[in-house]
């Protein structure tokens, strides 16, 4: 156990990221442009409809002419590199990533080969292996070169609407920018799922259930949908009904690895330690994940053998590599250190990340996480000032 531990912290058998690549800076906030006086409807052939997880996902509907010499051939290539987006697993997603780029370079002028490529790089960072500075560099690069040959641009909105939220941690102009994305694209469920998952991070419950539940009208069933809006649920400490959601999509979509992340997290927050661990280790054998399934296996060997009662030992090695993994961060976000030492109940290192985290300039969305340390914590006023000094301003104008 030991051995495989010091392994894992010393990095070995891990995936190697790519070179990391700072995003460029980013652009200055835009007001919201008035609405447009007439839609732009564009259903271009086999990119109207997306299978994600098994649900039908429409992308925006909104028709664009095609590329001068944009043939049957690129055409082809294009729509097969789309399937490999649409499933999301890491393989098809370093395929699609290489065909979309290769189509970019013969055909610059095709905005839905550079939407496209902005989505793949997207989802690159949370289903395979690319690092966040490279993803999302990469991804905003994409969106650029999309919205120099349409303005109005969907997708592109909605990728650097995610990038401005997670990355430059700018809630307001990440609203202005998926507000957009909704004025010119109402029917694309992606724009209203994505807004409603940075609303729900920021604490804004009411604002986020509107918009999922419009994602999951636009898409009914789309388990991808239903994940996102279980851990709204979640994060809005309506954890019974999270439950439910959570339940149902483990039973009937048992390979959806975001459900094992969402259910990992769920166990730790129940002091379920022995679930969260075999949530874990599951996430890591869906997503053939070298170094987390090396962790998972650890963790379980320390789990075993851990004889405090309050299994003292075991969450001591999940905040030593939360704590690993943040300062080793492009943007250090330590949301996750301070929620795993609030359910080992460790108030001192609590604070101590809390005081890390505000002298970094720190400011935090994390409503899931911030919830259920002060439900830890009822009526401590040292926590709960904290708290209040990270809460970042609001999405939504109040």
């Amino acid at each position: 156990m030991a051995a495989e531990l010091d392994a894992w912290r010393a990095g070995q058998g891990a995936l190697p990221d790519p070179a990391p690549e700072e995003p460029p800076e980013a652009p200055a906030p835009e007001a919201d442009p008035p609405a447009p006086a007439r839609r732009r409807r564009w259903p271009w052939v086999a990119a109207a409809a997306l299978l994600l997880g098994g649900g039908a996902v429409v992308l925006g509907g909104w028709q664009k002419s095609p590329a001068p010499g944009f043939d049957g051939a690129a055409q082809a290539r294009y729509v097969a590199a789309r399937d490999d987006v649409a499933m999301r697993a890491a393989p098809r997603l370093r395929a699609a990533i290489g065909t979309l780029s290769a189509i970019a370079r013969t055909h610059p002028d095709h905005a839905p080969t550079h939407e496209a490529l902005a989505e793949a790089w997207l989802l690159a960072r949370e289903f395979g292996s690319a690092g966040d500075a490279q993803a999302l560099g990469r991804a905003q690069a994409a969106a650029a070169a999309a919205r120099a040959i349409d303005p109005n641009s969907v997708v592109a909105d909605r990728v650097d609407g995610v990038i401005a939220y997670w990355w430059y941690r700018d809630p307001a102009r990440a609203g202005t920018l998926f507000r957009r994305a909704i004025a010119h694209g109402p029917n694309d469920p992606l724009a209203h799922l994505w807004y409603g998952n940075i609303l729900a991070d920021n604490g804004e419950d009411g604002a986020a259930m509107r918009e999922f539940d419009t994602a999951r009208t636009l898409s009914p069933g789309a388990p991808h949908i239903l994940a996102d809006y279980g851990w709204g649920l979640w994060s809005a400490g309506r954890t019974r009904e999270a439950d439910a959601v959570f339940a149902m999509l483990a039973t009937q979509h048992p390979d959806l690895a975001s459900v094992q992340d969402c259910l990992s997290v769920v166990a730790l927050a129940k002091d379920d330690v022995a679930g969260y661990v075999r949530h874990l280790a599951e996430r890591a054998r869906l997503r053939a994940e070298p170094e987390l399934a090396t962790y998972s296996a650890a963790l379980a060997r320390t789990l075993a053998a851990d004889r405090s009662g309050d299994h003292a030992a075991t969450y001591a090695v999940i905040l030593s590599r939360a704590v690993s993994l943040e300062q080793n961060a492009g943007r250090p976000d330590h949301s996750w250190s301070a929620f795993i030492a609030a359910m080992a109940g460790d108030r001192a290192s609590l604070l101590a990340t809390l005081t890390t985290a505000r002298a970094r300039g720190e400011r935090w969305g994390a409503a899931g996480f911030v919830r259920r340390i002060r439900a830890r914590f009822p009526g401590d006023a040292a926590i709960g000032r904290a708290l209040d000094a990270l809460a970042q301003d609001r999405i939504e104008p109040a």
